[in-house]
């Protein structure tokens, strides 16, 4: 996977435009933001590591997840999505000229890989529910490979939801604190808990839902993972308003226990994190100069080991991208 072929760059640079004229129109309400505890373990003690882009960022001394500290509260988010230009943009632009890619090296991969671990896992196959569920592709692929007695997703943007009405996907247009569905044997959320301004309050509703036995698999970003360690606040990865949460996987499992799920596996499953790094190294974004063996890695001798270096990378769960199963107690 290259990163221009889910990113075009014309329309990428486009959107960083709009992203920061929308940043600006929300950093306007920066009085209302709200203090928070940490959003894995709500330990009080945390401390300022750094800002960017005008949003704090906070470090758990408990848990050493990351976030942003103060937040904005949730009607301000509420109508930050309402209204983002970069989001229209995105829905309207980026997302429909990359769907193709993202299908073939994003979402078919991803339901291969959910109905792998459905499988491993002995979950049932009544229903599955897929929480923000976007344009629909993830549903579209996982409905292809007849796992799953019924496909539905939860999506309350009304556009989106329209969309995948479209493309003949049942849709629940409400958030997910408000669905009550039985049959319920799995949901899936992919990059959707670092947005939210209560993640606990989140995974406690999908556990009222899901039966005993009954599996969460979530995708966020992983804070302890090669990008982030790599480039700290430098990575594009991280900021806000869009992000509030960076957990890890010790973090993440740690939340998941305490809202009733057993973690039964974790897998860093990314592609593009040895690229990303390389690309702000070539741009002159992170000065390498000072070290050697990232300048011998990710430049020097980049054709022959960039496949292995990320293999190893997932392999060992230091990608940027996680991946979380957990089973409902």
């Amino acid at each position: 996977m290259k990163e221009e072929n889910i990113r075009p760059l014309k329309l990428t640079k486009e959107l960083m435009s709009l992203i920061e004229k929308d940043r600006k129109m929300i950093l306007r309400k920066r009085k209302e933001f709200v203090k928070a505890d940490c959003p894995a373990c709500q330990s009080k003690k945390h401390k300022k590591v750094f800002k960017k882009e005008g949003f704090s960022f906070s470090l758990c001394q408990s848990c050493e997840t990351l976030f942003i500290n103060p937040r904005p509260p949730v009607a301000i988010l509420s109508e930050y999505y309402a209204g983002a230009e970069s989001l229209k943009f995105w829905n309207d632009k980026v997302f429909p000229s990359s769907e193709k890619n993202r299908r073939a090296e994003i979402f078919l991969p991803r339901a291969k890989k959910v109905a792998e671990l459905c499988q491993q896992h002995k979950a049932k196959t009544d229903l599955l529910m897929d929480v923000g569920a976007g344009f629909g592709t993830f549903c579209e692929e996982i409905k292809k490979l007849s796992l799953f007695r019924e496909v539905i997703a939860v999506e309350p943007a009304h556009e989106l939801a329209e969309t995948c009405r479209r493309k003949g996907i049942k849709v629940i247009e409400k958030p997910v604190e408000e669905v009550k569905l039985k049959e319920v044997s799995v949901i899936t959320n992919f990059e959707l808990i670092e947005h939210l301004f209560c993640p606990e309050d989140f995974l406690k509703s999908c556990a009222k839902i899901l039966p005993k036995g009954g599996l969460l698999i979530t995708t966020t970003p992983n804070v302890k993972g090669f990008d982030f360690l790599v480039m700290g606040k430098l990575t594009d990865n991280l900021g806000g308003p869009n992000h509030l949460n960076y957990f890890h996987i010790g973090s993440l499992s740690r939340l998941l226990k305490k809202c009733g799920f057993q973690v039964v596996e974790s897998l860093t499953p990314g592609k593009l994190d040895a690229e990303i790094v390389r690309k702000r190294i070539l741009d002159g974004t992170l000065n390498a100069s000072k070290n050697r063996f990232l300048k011998y890695l990710l430049v020097d001798t980049w054709e022959e080991n960039k496949d292995d270096f990320q293999r190893f990378l997932a392999d060992n769960k230091l990608s940027s991208h996680m991946m979380i199963v957990a089973k409902k107690l």
